[in-house]
């Protein structure tokens, strides 16, 4: 069962160049078919006619569309939204979209305006010389939205966005560095986990499906570069990302490596602990004590010593023991 992304349609933007090149490209091989003996004013007004629609109508659909391919970013899911506005700012957003939907609205009123004025030429150098007003007009409206289009075609980073399903619960797991996440995801996921990316991270996310009998039981998500460092260390567009994750409902699994071979000493990792375990306190959470196979009766008894927490587990990513137990408690605690 795969989720939902709503930026995994946006459409692609072409340059402000590409799209007058595409167009007036297109308009130059128009020719029009009548009879040798036609008059030749009324060829050059149809062909000039012709030209300036096929301009119009190429350039003002492709805006149009751009436009309408756009989420509306008040409509979308607040997790999908605060991600957005980490990575883009949305006054910006609204405004591109208003400008170039502006530019397709003119372009087709400015076609329809010399259109009127090419009926009414006495020669065919007046309807080509109108022609090329219009061409000139249009260059000056796409000019003006060539940084609109620039910041847009920006937009497509958001393809590569997690797909995450709101209607089953969500389990994040989170700590240090090296400690097992990504392994853990792959335990208990039924397949091989989704990738994809994620602001502000070093690596690329991976999200689970845990199934039951009836189907998808949870997912589950690997945030890595997101939590696994005090939350005090993060600026501000950090903890923006981070924030993120609130509007993910479910439980949070925490994996501590009691052995310290992930590089990071008990005490950072604990650092970490408080920092998640304040920004989620209203969330169910578990601890995970990671590569059991590794580590000495000493490490694991000093360790839950100093966690001191009561719902704790012992587990290893690397051979997939006691992972789904974890996840187990995570689903009876939210009753699912």
């Amino acid at each position: 069962m795969v989720g939902f992304n709503p930026f995994s349609n946006i459409p692609g933007v072409p340059t402000s160049q590409q799209l007058i090149d595409m167009a007036f490209g297109r308009a130059s091989k128009i020719s029009i078919e009548l009879p040798s003996n036609r008059d030749p004013l009324l060829m050059a007004k149809l062909r000039e006619i012709k030209r300036i629609k096929t301009v119009s109508s190429i350039i003002s659909d492709r805006l149009k569309s751009i436009v309408n391919g756009m989420p509306n970013i008040n409509s979308i899911h607040p997790f999908y939204r605060d991600l957005f506005c980490v990575m883009f700012d949305r006054d910006s957003y609204v405004k591109s979209l208003r400008n170039v939907s502006w530019a397709s609205s003119m372009i087709m009123k400015l076609s329809k305006k010399y259109i009127r004025e090419i009926r009414g030429v006495k020669n065919p150098r007046e309807a080509a010389k109108l022609r090329r007003a219009f061409y000139g007009r249009v260059s000056s409206i796409i000019d003006d939205i060539e940084e609109d289009l620039k910041f847009l075609s920006n937009l497509i980073k958001l393809r590569r966005l997690p797909s995450i399903d709101f209607n089953i619960p969500i389990i994040v797991v989170c700590g240090a560095p090296n400690v097992g996440k990504s392994s853990f995801v792959k335990c208990v996921s039924t397949a091989e986990p989704e990738i994809a990316e994620y602001p502000f991270t070093t690596k690329n996310v991976s999200v689970g499906h845990i199934m039951g009998p009836y189907g998808v039981r949870a997912q589950i998500v690997d945030t890595p570069g997101l939590l696994d460092r005090p939350l005090n260390e993060r600026n501000k567009i950090e903890l923006q990302a981070v924030a993120a994750l609130k509007n993910l409902k479910g439980g949070i699994v925490f994996l501590i490596d009691p052995t310290e071979t992930c590089g990071y000493t008990l005490e950072y990792q604990l650092n970490v602990f408080k920092s998640v375990r304040e920004f989620f306190a209203d969330r169910i959470l578990v601890i995970g004590l990671t590569k059991m196979d590794l580590a000495s009766k000493d490490q694991i008894d000093n360790a839950i010593k100093l966690i001191n927490y009561d719902k704790i587990y012992i587990c290893s990513s690397l051979n997939c023991i006691g992972t789904m137990e974890i996840v187990e408690d995570i689903l009876r605690s939210i009753g699912v």
